[in-house]
C-alpha cells in the first residue's frame, strides 16, 4: 500500500510539468501547484488542459500499439531473444505481469488531471468552453480505452487527493459507458466551438466525432456511427493522399530516401505532414526526455528494434502479396488494365505489387534481404536509431481509416453499391486497381472480409487491427487458426480477449479482482 501511494499519489496531487511545444501552446512549465489554487482565469485552464496530453504522452506512447496493434494478425515473434512481455501479445499467453501492457499508473494520472480541469474550468468567469471540452474528449477517450483493454475497470470522476481514495473496485463496462464515455463525448461536441473543427494535435470537433464512431461501432450501434464518420467526411477538412510520396510523408520519420532501397540516412527526420491526419499524439525533442523515454515515442522500440519484438507475419505478407501480386505475371493476369505506381530508380522498369506493402517493409523493394516473415515495420523509420531520438507522432484519426470504416459501415446497414463507391474513391486516390462488384463479394460476409482486409493494410501499424477484430467479432476466427500453429500460443476465449489486471495493482489493492480467465 505505502509503495502504491508513493507511485500513484503525486500523480494526483498535482498538475505536473506541461508541455513546452510551441504547436501545442507558449506557456511556461508549472509544477507541484495546487489544483484548488490555480484555475484562476483561462490562461490557467489551457495551461491544464495540456497538463492532460502532457500525461497522454507517457500513458500512450507505448500501450496504444501494444493493447490495438500485436494482438492481431499482422505480426509474430520477431525474435527469441527479444522482450519477454512483448512476445506474450503476438502468443495470447499474456501474464498478470505483463509491465509494459499492464501497469495504469500514468493512465490513472491522465484521468485525474482531466478530472481536475472538468470540475474547476466551469467555476473559472467567462470559461472557455473549448477547453472544457477537450478535457471531456481527453477523459472519454482514456476511460474508452480501458473498456476495450479490461472491460471494468476503477472509476473516478471527482479529483483524487487522498491516499484512501485509490482503492476502488471495479465499475462494470456498460455503466463506464452509459454514464461516463457517452456523456463525455457528447458534452465534448456540444462545447466545441464550430471554429475548433480541426487541430492537429488536439481534440477538436473531427477527432471528437472520430471518437464518437469508435464507441458507437464498439456498442454495434451502426447507424449512430455512420452519422459520426459522415460529419468527418461532410467537413471537407481532409482529403486521401494521392501519390507514393505523399502517403509516405504521413508516417516518415527518418533522413533517409524511403524509395531507395540503397538509401542511407543521417539520422530521424520527422516530416509526418498530410491531408488524411486529423488527430495525432505529439511528440518532440524540445522535451526533455523523461524518466524511461516517458516524452519519447514508442514507434523505433516497438517496430524497428535492434533485436525485434515484432516481425510482419506471413500471413499478413502473402494477403498483401495475393490481393496485389509481386511478380509480373500475377500482375498483368488479375489486373491487364493497370499499370503499377512505382518503377525501379535505375531501370525504369515497373515495380510490381502495392507501393505500401514496400515503405511498410524493411528494405523497401529488396525482398530477399529479409525473407518472409522476417522484415521489421518500416512504415515510419527505415534504420535503427537510438529511442532517445524518437518524437514520432502517434496517430490516432486518419481520414483513409474514417472512409474504409464508413465502407464497412454502410455494407453492415445493406448499402453495399455505396460501400463499393468508397472502396473504389480510396483505391483512386492510392492508384491501385479498381474493385468490381465479383471481387467484393457477393455476401454481406464476404464484402466485410474484404474491406477489413483493406483496412488491415491501409492502417498497419496504427493499432486498428485487433480492434477491427473485436468490433466485428472474428477475433477468434482469425486468430485462433493462427494461435494454433504457434509454440506457446494460447487459443483465444471470450474472457481472454480482455487482458488481466496488473498483479501488482491487485496486490496493492484487495478490492480489485483478476480478469476471468488468468
Amino acid at each position: 500500500m505505502k509503495r502504491y501511494i508513493s507511485t500513484l499519489l503525486p500523480l494526483f496531487l498535482i498538475l505536473g510539468s506541461i508541455l513546452s511545444c510551441e504547436e501545442l501552446v507558449d506557456e511556461s512549465p508549472i509544477s507541484e501547484i495546487d489544483p484548488e489554487n490555480f484555475y484562476r482565469n483561462n490562461n490557467d485552464a489551457s495551461a491544464a488542459v495540456i497538463g492532460i496530453y502532457d500525461a497522454m504522452q507517457p500513458a500512450f506512447r507505448v500501450k496504444h500499439y501494444l493493447w490495438g496493434e500485436f494482438r492481431g494478425d499482422s505480426y509474430i515473434n520477431g525474435n527469441d531473444g527479444a522482450n519477454a512481455n512483448n512476445i506474450e501479445l503476438t502468443t495470447n499467453d499474456v501474464t498478470s505481469g505483463n509491465t509494459p501492457a499492464l501497469r495504469w499508473n500514468d493512465f490513472y494520472g491522465m484521468i485525474n488531471r482531466a478530472n481536475e480541469a472538468i470540475a474547476n474550468i466551469p467555476n473559472i468567469e467567462g470559461f472557455d468552453a473549448n477547453l472544457l471540452a477537450e478535457a471531456q474528449a481527453l477523459r472519454a477517450y482514456a476511460y474508452f480505452q480501458a473498456v476495450r483493454v479490461w472491460g471494468s475497470v476503477p472509476v473516478f470522476t471527482e479529483p483524487t487527493r487522498v491516499p484512501e481514495d485509490l482503492q476502488r473496485s471495479r465499475t462494470d463496462a456498460q455503466t463506464i459507458i452509459n454514464e461516463i464515455i457517452v456523456p463525455d463525448m457528447l458534452a465534448a461536441e456540444e462545447n466545441m466551438d464550430l471554429s475548433s473543427l480541426t487541430n492537429r494535435f488536439r481534440f477538436s470537433l473531427t477527432s471528437i466525432w472520430g471518437l464518437q464512431a469508435d464507441v458507437y461501432g464498439f456498442l454495434g450501434d451502426d447507424e449512430k456511427t455512420k452519422e459520426a464518420l459522415l460529419k468527418i467526411v461532410e467537413s471537407n477538412r481532409f482529403s486521401l493522399a494521392s501519390s507514393p510520396v505523399e502517403w509516405q510523408n504521413q508516417f516518415l520519420n527518418d533522413n533517409g530516401n524511403p524509395f531507395d532501397p540503397n538509401s542511407e540516412s543521417d539520422g530521424p527526420l520527422k516530416i509526418q505532414e498530410g491531408p488524411e491526419l486529423i488527430m495525432s499524439l505529439r511528440y518532440s525533442l524540445d522535451e526533455s526526455q523523461g524518466t524511461g523515454n516517458a516524452n519519447r515515442s514508442g514507434v523505433f522500440s516497438l517496430f524497428f528494434a535492434g533485436i525485434p519484438s515484432f516481425t510482419l507475419s506471413p500471413a499478413l505478407e502473402n494477403k498483401w502479396r495475393d490481393k496485389f501480386p509481386i511478380d509480373s505475371l500475377g500482375w498483368v493476369t488479375k489486373y491487364p488494365d493497370t499499370d503499377p505506381i512505382l518503377t525501379d530508380l535505375e531501370t525504369g522498369e515497373f515495380i510490381y505489387g502495392d507501393y505500401r506493402y514496400y515503405l511498410c517493409r524493411e528494405q523497401f523493394t529488396n525482398l530477399e534481404a529479409k525473407g518472409v516473415g522476417n522484415a521489421r515495420l518500416a512504415k515510419y523509420n527505415k534504420f535503427n536509431y537510438n529511442v532517445s531520438l524518437d518524437d514520432t507522432d502517434i496517430v490516432l484519426y486518419r481520414y483513409a481509416g474514417i472512409l474504409l470504416y464508413l465502407a464497412e459501415v454502410e455494407n453492415r446497414l445493406g448499402n453495399a453499391p455505396r460501400a463499393l463507391e468508397i472502396i473504389n474513391e480510396f483505391r483512386t486516390a492510392r492508384q491501385l486497381p479498381l474493385v468490381d462488384e465479383a471481387e467484393f463479394g457477393a455476401t454481406e460476409d464476404e464484402r466485410e472480409i474484404f474491406i477489413l482486409d483493406e483496412r488491415q493494410l491501409e492502417l498497419l501499424g496504427e493499432a486498428q487491427r485487433w480492434w477491427d477484430l473485436r468490433r466485428t467479432n472474428r477475433a477468434l476466427e482469425v486468430m485462433n487458426p493462427i494461435l494454433d500453429t504457434l509454440s506457446g500460443g494460447v487459443p483465444l476465449t471470450q474472457e481472454r480477449l480482455l487482458f488481466p489486471i496488473f498483479d501488482e495493482h491487485i496486490v496493492e489493492n484487495p478490492m480489485l479482482d483478476q480478469t476471468p480467465g488468468y
